[in-house]
């Protein structure tokens, strides 16, 4: 029955459509201009008001309704909404007649005069009116509350007209990617784009999306990280860069994890982990302060303060105390499956030392890590691209920033030894028969440290979970402009 409401519904605006043309009037114009914006004209009210100029508005229709011998419509347009008012006396007969070609949905250009009516809503008394886009499917009467994210994602265009909630996680993402930009290039960062084809997916530890490049006759890897090319700029001879890159990864979908996905990643020469470690803290308590005004944001009712100095706990301590092993010193991987066993656990792909440890640390540890927490110096084996600690050759010079019980950034000083990280590349590649996620061999990357790479550090960002915690979003996908949906 609805589905026939619908289609009855789009022939009677199909039929306005062709009688508009009919009439010579093109109902989607090439052309539209406007002087204010709503929130312009709501803002500078009483100066329109007492001006007397003629102001010219754009926007969609979301409510029309009659009342007496006048009409009255809600136009909506990016900035906020504007109450119009149509009379037969400011209009004119012709002007007037044509309301009834005007649907909820249809996108207007109206000049009038700003005025207040007799209720004193600020309002525009409309002395013309052009439409500019017909709207011929009608939009819903019931959007606004609907809990099934999977309907809204579907519909995404009407969940972001619809939903304040989801237009303003967009706005907050926009924010941040600004906020970031902006305070990288005063700190003399230089904003670079890197290859999201490659012929070897390098970076990180995760399964690529593979494809296939005709001309070339080889295959590609969405990549997975931009790393391996921005150190490779500083071999170029760069010092401070950073990518906004759009990441694949070809895993599971859960409430903090896309297949697609952005992560904010910086090099910076002549820095190591504890010079990123207070970066971190001062540009996070900076970002809070200047887009929320205060250190504290409201994540799933719970308040989680970004004020610097944040607590630092080191990886290694923080998983013997949990699990009751030193992971240091027991590398048998079959000494960590009866603690899987007993917490309920699945075991991990390839059963390997480094996928054990972290399957711990992320099913045991960080989700109790609500406040920001900097979690520093793990086990070598787990991040292959890092120095080694001095006083410490089992440990990576490695750091983590959690919150909400998500890792939000990931930082380490970089290895730029080429002999030790061919080992270790060599390694990976030989663990990749029991391990999917291990890295590759890459041999562009090993050839450019071979020319000399200085010491640096690294810093990843995951703009996403970012976004959640300061629109208070529940899940990662609630970020996304349009996220990927199974076919219907």
């Amino acid at each position: 029955m609805a589905e026939e409401r619908l289609e009855e519904v789009r022939r009677a605006r199909l039929a306005k459509r062709e009688a508009l043309l009919a009439a010579g009037r093109n109902p989607y114009p090439a052309e539209a201009r406007r002087t204010h914006t709503t929130a312009a004209i709501l803002q500078h009210f009483d100066q329109l008001r007492e001006e007397k100029t003629p102001l010219i508005v754009t926007g969609r229709v979301l409510a029309l309704r009659r009342h007496g011998g006048a009409v009255f419509l809600d136009l909506a347009d990016a900035y906020g909404k504007l109450q119009i008012q149509f009379s037969l006396e400011a209009l004119g007969a012709e002007v007037f007649q044509r309301l009834e070609t005007l649907d909820t949905g249809d996108f207007l250009q109206l000049t009038g005069m700003a005025a207040v009516t007799r209720r004193g809503v600020p309002s525009l008394f409309a002395q013309d009116m052009q439409i500019i886009s017909k709207s011929i499917r009608p939009l819903p009467s019931t959007w606004y509350g609907l809990k099934d994210h999977e309907a809204r994602f579907r519909n995404r265009e009407l969940d972001l007209l619809l939903n304040d909630e989801a237009a303003s996680a967009l706005k907050v993402r926009g924010q941040v990617l600004s906020w970031w930009r902006v305070h990288l290039a005063e700190a003399g960062f230089m904003e670079v784009e890197t290859p999201v084809l490659q012929t070897l997916a390098g970076g990180a530890t995760a399964r690529p999306f593979t494809t296939h490049h005709e001309a070339l006759g080889v295959d590609l890897y969405l990549r997975i990280a931009p790393e391996l090319f921005l150190k490779r700029l500083l071999v170029g001879g760069y010092e401070k860069v950073f990518e906004v890159a759009r990441c694949f990864r070809n895993e599971g979908v859960d409430r903090e994890h896309n297949p697609e996905f952005t992560l904010l990643e910086l090099y910076w020469a002549y820095a190591d982990y504890e010079d990123l470690m207070e970066f971190t803290e001062n540009m996070f308590a900076e970002l809070t302060r200047e887009l929320k005004k205060t250190s504290e944001i409201v994540w799933q009712e719970q308040t989680i303060s970004f004020a610097a100095p944040l607590p630092r706990i080191r990886f290694v301590d923080v998983m013997n105390d949990r699990i009751g092993l030193d992971i240091l010193t027991e590398k048998n991987p079959a000494a960590y499956v009866p603690l899987f066993q007993q917490h309920g656990l699945t075991l991990p792909e390839g059963n390997t030392y480094r996928a054990m440890v972290d399957a711990l640390y992320k099913e045991l540890v960080r989700p109790n890590i609500l406040q920001p927490t900097l979690l520093y110096d793990y086990p070598v084996e787990m991040t292959p691209l890092a120095k080694q600690a001095a006083a410490d050759p089992r440990i990576a010079e490695r750091f983590q920033l959690v919150a909400g019980g998500m890792e939000l950034v990931n930082a380490y000083t970089e290895q730029n030894d080429p002999v030790h990280q061919r080992e270790i590349f060599k390694q990976q590649h030989a663990a990749r028969a029991t391990d999917a996620e291990a890295h590759s061999l890459d041999e562009d990357f090993l050839r450019a440290l071979e020319y000399g790479m200085p010491p640096a550090a690294g810093w990843g960002l995951g703009v996403d979970r970012l976004v959640m915690l300061l629109a208070n979003l529940p899940t990662l996908r609630d970020t996304l402009a349009f996220p990927l949906l199974r076919p219907e």
